[in-house]
């Protein structure tokens, strides 16, 4: 019913409400201009914040419980919860609110609008509106800009190392080196990791909605704090306090570091099980849960180099960046590959949803069994509807279906391709149909797919995790027992590590390729 208002000279108005917010239709896609650099300034400061919370606040307040220091909790504390409000801020879902004007004859032609004012169309329209989280796709910088900045953080801190071995130019060098310090810290850790998710992007062409994917990469930085308590406090407890520094140090970068991170890695993969639609899906899932593990991880590293100068730094930037990151993403790409099998079972999501839902069930018939009435209806009896068996959960499941996208000419708005659409290159770059994609993909040449048993899956990151940290600490003790100089020693170290980055990047090419082949849902 309209409002009737009246002015101050005796003239009446009908004033109509705007129509009522509803639900949004299933198959609306939304997406926003591309900002790819943006998305790397976001993800920058999450490091920063998450950083904060998970190797500062968290840990002091763990040690000061333990050594029962008030203080020291307290501070933890702080550094905790502080950075929480700044966190959700940058992550915060963002609603679009739509409006849809359908031609109909019964319909009218003005629309009131809640913000003040009306919509006016040529023909009478029904108008309905409604609020749908943005859907827009990751687009990460291409792939080539990103390697390019990180090219130019090794140069910079190649040159800023000139000085320092000049005695004539040593003070310059260490102005120089106190002001690209920062700069150089921030960079070293962060965009190597941009990298690889611009070229695992490229390799996979998965187009991705940006919120799923900060949620995995989010995920992976979480799974480094229960790795480094595992690390710093369980396994510790659990050697022989007569043990030798050296062979224990050996022990927690061979058995305490392997398992305990890809074990947590894993887990973070498994908070979206239900949400993998594929062994390809599920190995894209695990490589960027990967990543955010080595944001974190490479934050402290490059920090740790920055204490050698310029050089240092440098070296600990591009060891980390071009093999250790890519490791990382890798082992827990094969864990996500298998975590993706499992979750391509027919039933496995039926399964999980009614398991929930039974788990719901038994909570508020726990509740009101203590006499509390949950929800609602009057009684304490428990939950009142149907319960559903698990036999006619998995009957009535429906058939999954793939993604829906649509790519719309900017200019135009005509469709190029309105199902089934795959990109083989960086969101905004290119367009490439289903059809052809799989056309790219059956290429010749050797395939190697990862194992698609769970444990088996685990056990095989776990060893090559374990293999290339035992591997770089016997060759860095190699040289010294052999008699080698410093120089010498290394040297050998170098080496080696240029053998496991060479190992690690075929290995990642050759799955990629492989996997690239499986459907994407």
């Amino acid at each position: 019913m309209p409002r009737i208002i009246e002015d101050g000279v005796g003239n009446r108005y009908a004033l109509q409400d705007p129509v009522e917010l509803t639900t949004a239709p299933d198959d609306v896609r939304l997406a926003t201009e591309s900002e790819p650099w943006k998305n790397y300034w976001r993800m920058l400061g999450t490091v920063m914040l998450a950083f904060l919370i998970l190797y500062w606040g968290i840990p002091t307040v763990i040690i000061g419980v333990l050594v029962d220091e008030p203080i020291v909790t307290l501070i933890g504390g702080v550094c905790s919860i502080l950075p929480l409000p700044f966190l959700f801020l940058l992550h915060k879902p963002k609603m679009v609110h739509v409006r849809f004007a359908t031609p109909d004859s019964a319909g009218k032609k003005y629309h009131p609008l809640p913000e003040g004012g009306s919509l006016y169309t040529s023909e009478p329209t029904s108008f309905s509106r409604f609020l749908t989280p943005d859907d827009s796709i990751l687009d990460l910088p291409p792939h080539r800009q990103v390697w390019v900045v990180f090219s130019l953080t090794i140069i910079v801190g190649i040159l800023a190392t000139l000085p320092l071995l000049n005695e004539y130019t040593e003070t310059i060098g260490i102005l120089l080196y106190l002001i690209l310090a920062l700069p150089l810290w921030v960079i070293g850790f962060s965009i190597p990791v941009f990298a690889w998710w611009a070229t695992s992007s490229k390799w996979l062409g998965l187009p991705t909605r940006r919120r799923d994917a900060e949620a995995w990469l989010i995920a992976g930085m979480a799974s480094a704090l229960p790795a480094l308590m595992i690390n710093s406090f369980i396994f510790p407890t659990l050697m022989p306090s007569s043990l030798s520094a050296s062979t224990f140090n050996f022990l927690m970068v061979t058995i305490s570091a392997p398992i305990g991170e890809e074990t947590c890695k894993l887990l973070a993969v498994c908070l979206f099980l239900t949400a993998i639609r594929s062994p390809r899906h599920g190995f894209q899932v695990g490589f960027t849960v990967g990543l955010g593990f080595a944001l974190l991880e490479n934050c402290v590293y490059v920090m740790g180099g920055m204490f050698g100068g310029p050089f240092n730094i440098t070296l600990t930037t591009l060891v980390r960046g071009i093999g250790s990151i890519p490791g990382h993403a890798v082992w827990t790409g094969v864990s996500g590959f298998a975590i993706g099998c499992l979750a391509s079972e027919t039933d496995i999501h039926s399964k999980i949803r009614w398991r929930l839902k039974k788990v719901g069930i038994d909570a508020v018939d726990m509740v009101e069994g203590w006499g509390i009435d949950l929800d609602g209806d009057g009684d304490t009896s428990g939950y009142d509807q149907y319960r559903e068996t698990l036999e006619e959960a998995l009957n009535s499941a429906p058939e999954a279906a793939g993604p829906s996208w649509m790519l719309v000419d900017g200019e135009t708005g005509e469709i190029h391709q309105a199902q089934g659409v795959e990109d083989l290159t960086p969101v905004g770059t290119a367009i490439v149909t289903a059809t052809a994609a799989a056309q790219m993909r059956g290429t010749d040449g050797v395939h190697l797919l990862p194992p698609r048993n769970v444990f088996a899956g685990l056990g095989l990151a776990m060893s090559g995790h374990a293999i290339w940290n035992g591997s770089s600490s016997l060759v860095s003790l190699l040289g010294p027992a052999i008699g080698l100089g410093s120089g010498a020693s290394l040297l050998l170290d170098l080496a080696w590590i240029v053998v496991l980055v060479a190992t690690v990047l075929t290995l990642a090419k050759l799955l990629m390729k492989s996997i690239r082949t499986m459907p994407a849902s």
